[in-house]
């Protein structure tokens, strides 16, 4: 699936896309929504090629349609088999007992990536009479890259903290908060950043220590809002990773 250019040249950068594209894909499969599930593992399998899941920290539901995905995002940027070239017919020689040239027509697939695979044409040659024409070529465009910010900071009990971010067009907007002390449950929010700051959404919460939100967003300004309520003195430390169009 095509990335945003750049994106490669962080490891902790890639790391931490890789993490909320996990956490995200586990808030889908607890809502239900496996499809949508399978293409977040694929997202995080772009990012870190090697990532794997540990049995003793998710169970097997997650462990398995993680495998699907992974496997399906290995075969999607294998790199495919050489089409062994086809002879074309000889040219016809001028002259008696010469031999033409002969002509190779080497097929293959051009382009496989975010859902854009163009493919080879089984049309007969061009000397031929009687072939049928190409099979017309269908290309299907990727989705449009999604900007990607990542904050850190720390909030005390009954404190919240907002971060801006700006939609250049409508889609999705997905943020991954994660923090460190089991006992303390932080939450992430949106909001409209201009008054009457309407609500865009809460997260969920998909483990001990990481909450996810996923919420439909237009071209426009949000904040997305990271509070403690946990009824603990002290401070906690998070990370807070947002994906939006």
């Amino acid at each position: 699936m095509p990335r945003p250019a750049g994106w490669g040249g962080d490891p902790a950068h890639a790391r931490d896309l890789s993490q909320a594209y996990l956490y995200l894909g586990i808030a889908y499969i607890g809502k239900g929504h496996e499809a949508a599930a399978k293409a977040k593992f694929r997202e995080a399998v772009a990012q870190i090629k090697d990532l794997t899941l540990s049995p003793d920290k998710f169970p097997p539901k997650v462990i398995d349609l993680f495998e699907a995905a992974r496997a399906e995002e290995r075969a999607q940027v294998a790199p495919a088999s050489a089409v062994a070239p086809t002879p074309a017919p000889a040219a016809a020689s001028g002259k008696k007992g010469g031999s033409g040239k002969t002509i190779l027509i080497v097929g293959g697939l051009a382009a496989v990536g975010g859902g854009v695979a163009l493919a080879a044409g089984g049309g007969g040659g061009g000397g031929s009479t009687g072939g049928g024409g190409a099979t017309p070529t269908t290309t299907t465009l990727p989705p449009a890259p999604r900007s990607s910010q990542t904050f850190s900071g720390s909030v005390a009990d009954q404190e919240q903290r907002g971060f801006i971010v700006t939609a250049t067009r409508a889609g999705t907007l997905d943020a991954m908060l994660t923090w460190q002390d089991r006992s303390i449950q932080l939450t992430v929010g949106c909001q409209l950043e201009p008054a009457p700051y309407t609500g865009c959404g809460t997260s969920n919460r998909t483990s001990d220590t990481t909450a996810v939100l996923s919420s439909s967003v237009t071209q426009t300004t949000y904040v997305i809002l990271v509070s403690n309520y946990s009824g603990r003195a002290g401070t906690e430390a998070f990370t807070l990773t947002v994906l939006y169009p």
